[in-house]
Parts: C-alpha cells; structure tokens; sequence
C-alpha cells in the first residue's frame, strides 16, 4: 500500500486521542491507519478493505511486534462507502484502542501493552483531510 501520512515523533500518552478525518476514494480497494513506535511495532493497524479474499468487506485489525504480525481480528459490521470521507477518533487506553466513527464504537485491545505512542501513517486508497490530536 502507498504511504499517504506518516508521522514521526507523536506524543500520545494513555488517555490521549487522535482525530483523522479521510476521503475514500472511488476506485479504493483498501486503506490502513497505524498507531505504534515505528513500521515494524505497531500496537494498532486499523484495514478497512472493500474486496477480501476471505470476507469480501471488512476491517482486519491487528498488531505487529519487530516485524512479526500477531493473529488478524476481523469485524465485518462495519461498511464505508467509496467516494466518501469518514472521521475516525482513536482514543489510546491502557488496555485496549476505541476507535469512534459517527454510527459505530470499536475496540481492539493493547496487546503489547505500548504506553506511548510515537508512529502514526495512513496507508491505502484514503487522502487525509484533517488530523488532529486531543
């Protein structure tokens, strides 16, 4: 996937939150936000994919550790429309992430147990519009 936004050096501590708002563009197959110390750890990768092998549109959540992924979480309840934007607030807790889009509350949990965060990208199919930390 092309690399649309990466960030280095974020400060976000337990509690904090991070405010994307993303266009997803028409002919998109997939996009993907990270949140982690770097590319090869990543406490969060958030895939939204529109035509996967296995379960045509899902989002696949998991977590990377030096480079080794961890078992893939799916949740296929939630749908995105190509063409469109979407917000999505990721707020960093001890256990666990709650991603917040404008009809649906996510979890997915903290396996490495990171308490900072200093990595963030956008990967995919998605042109940011706005980021924000809170």
């Amino acid at each position: 996937m092309k690399t649309v936004l990466e960030v280095f050096d974020v400060d976000m501590k337990i509690g904090d939150t991070v405010k994307i708002k993303v266009f997803i563009e028409p002919e998109a197959d997939r996009f993907a936000i990270n949140l982690g110390k770097d590319d090869f750890d990543l406490a969060l990768h958030l895939n939204p994919r529109f035509d996967d092998d296995e379960d045509g549109q899902v989002i696949v959540f998991n977590s990377k550790e030096d480079g080794e992924w961890y078992t893939e979480q799916r949740e296929d309840s939630v749908l995105f429309e190509k063409g469109e934007y979407y917000k999505f607030c990721i707020t960093f807790l001890e256990e666990k992430f709650e991603i917040k889009l404008a009809d649906y509350v996510l979890e997915f949990p903290n396996r490495s147990s990171m308490d900072i965060i200093t990595f963030l990208s956008v990967q995919g199919d998605v042109r940011v519009k706005s980021l924000k930390f809170d």
